[in-house]
């Protein structure tokens, strides 16, 4: 199997996502014509994760071009997992904002149809999610698990059981690798905390983490101690109570799973190599860590504003007003620009002359004449300043431009992928979008990391 996995996210969360579970359906097609046996791509719905602020929103981007946050609220006070926590009334309002935010969009019933059939409030957060990861990716040979099945529980209990019982031991291990990594000028993705064990309790506080106290553990909110005992039995009779953390959560899915190849993003990657001495604890073999593909989505109209603008989506990555100034300075009028540099010219060479005689007057003028001509170039570059600021002024196409390709292809100024939800996409692109990005991935056994191709879906959802 190739796995890859990721957190609940509203209306599946931002766009990496998508990505990881395409990489996975192209590498384990790749790997099984290269290997001759069955090879399947597995997404892990990470349904026992807790934070409800990561997971609690959608960024959509409207058919003008403005970035929309859509929030679904809960009055849950305590950190349930999300295979606990429902959807509550609220959904109807956030898949009315959905609905809002996609309006113009050719393929916005589609959408909607498929969200508002996933999303309801008696429903968990983790089943919408799941169940919406499977309709969209129906084409695909993916299969989907859920970290709350029971089968799975009961199949990862013994793993479960084996990081309480060897906390400090483990603790130690994961201390060793992390400063290791240090050493060699890295840096530890997770904290690796104090009695830390790499499981968590679900009780009457919530998840919250097991911590090793003298000869037994503790879950610090709720008071609940164990003796060791007690933890094999709680485990045993309800393995559906803990769940891994972030470190032994790849130890319990290769146990589970015959997992060859795990698909993640670099946060990912950094926190594999943390992790590594855990595997053989239990005795399991890593998988290989492939990076996900990194892909950049262009509607037709953020081309149009690159093209007009003369850039590429990489230089979106300055901030907006120092792009926006770049630009204006770059569009002055030909006779400012001349002028321009005729006055800088005509100052630094009028300078050097009066310099190279007043010196022969008086050596000590080189100083007081070279300061005065400094002076002057200062004046002249706020002079420029004050006409880019006017041309800046008036050419507001240009602002326009830069916050319509910027909103879409750098939003908040990080990559796309990170912020922005699949149906801003999926609304203008359709179905077959999905299926396009995936064609256009390379994937490579050579240890080359393929070079980035930006997707162009159309109206229509051609690439």
């Amino acid at each position: 199997m190739v796995t890859t996995g990721q957190q609940t996210g509203l209306f599946t969360g931002p766009l990496y996502t998508v990505h990881k579970i395409l990489t996975a359906i192209r590498l384990a097609a790749e790997l099984e014509q290269e290997l001759g046996v069955v090879v399947l791509p597995v997404f892990w719905a990470a349904s026992e994760d807790h934070d409800w602020p990561e997971v609690d929103h959608a960024d959509v981007l409207t058919h003008s071009g403005i970035v929309r946050r859509i929030r679904l609220p809960s009055d849950e006070a305590i950190p349930l997992p999300m295979s606990e926590r429902r959807v509550g009334e609220g959904v109807e309002s956030a898949l009315g904002e959905l609905s809002d935010a996609l309006s113009g969009k050719e393929f916005v019933g589609e959408c909607l149809r498929l969200v508002e059939g996933t999303y309801s409030p008696d429903a968990t957060v983790a089943a919408s999610f799941r169940d919406t990861i499977s309709q969209l990716f129906a084409p695909f040979d993916l299969l989907v698990t859920d970290a709350a099945d029971p089968a799975l529980k009961r199949a990862s209990a013994h793993v479960l059981e084996g990081a309480v019982l060897r906390t400090r031991e483990h603790e130690s291990l994961l201390r060793a690798r992390t400063e290791e990594l240090l050493a060699e000028g890295y840096h530890g993705q997770v904290a690796v905390l104090p009695d830390g064990a790499n499981v968590f309790y679900h009780g009457p506080a919530g998840r919250e983490r097991l911590y090793a106290q003298g000869d037994g553990w503790v879950a610090r909110e709720s008071r609940r101690t164990f003796s060791a005992p007690e933890i094999r039995d709680e485990i045993a009779a309800g393995p559906e109570r803990f769940s891994p953390n972030v470190f032994l959560r790849p130890v319990v899915e290769s146990a589970v799973f015959p997992t060859l190849a795990y698909v993640g993003g670099p946060g990912e990657m950094a926190y594999f190599a943390q992790l590594g001495p855990l595997f053989g604890e239990f005795g399991i073999r890593m998988p290989v860590v492939y990076p996900r593909f990194s892909v950049t989505l262009v509607s037709p109209a953020a081309k149009r504003a690159l093209d007009r603008l003369r850039i590429r989506p990489d230089d979106l990555a300055a901030p907006e007003h120092e792009l926006v100034r770049r630009l204006a300075r770059e569009n002055l009028p030909e006779g400012v620009q001349a002028a321009l540099q005729v006055l800088r010219e005509g100052i630094a060479g009028g300078y050097a002359a009066l310099i190279e005689t007043a010196a022969g007057v008086d050596a000590t003028l080189r100083g007081a004449l070279g300061s005065l001509r400094n002076r002057s170039l200062l004046e002249a570059a706020e002079a420029e300043r004050k006409i880019v600021s006017a041309v800046a002024r008036a050419g507001e196409g240009i602002a326009r431009d830069v916050r319509r390709a910027r909103a879409e292809l750098r939003p908040d100024g990080v990559p796309q992928e990170r912020v922005l939800n699949v149906f801003s996409f999926l609304a203008d692109g359709g179905p077959a979008l999905l299926r396009e990005i995936a064609e256009r991935m390379e994937v490579r056994f050579d240890g080359r990391v393929p070079a980035a191709t930006p997707v162009e879906p159309a109206v229509a959802g051609q690439a």
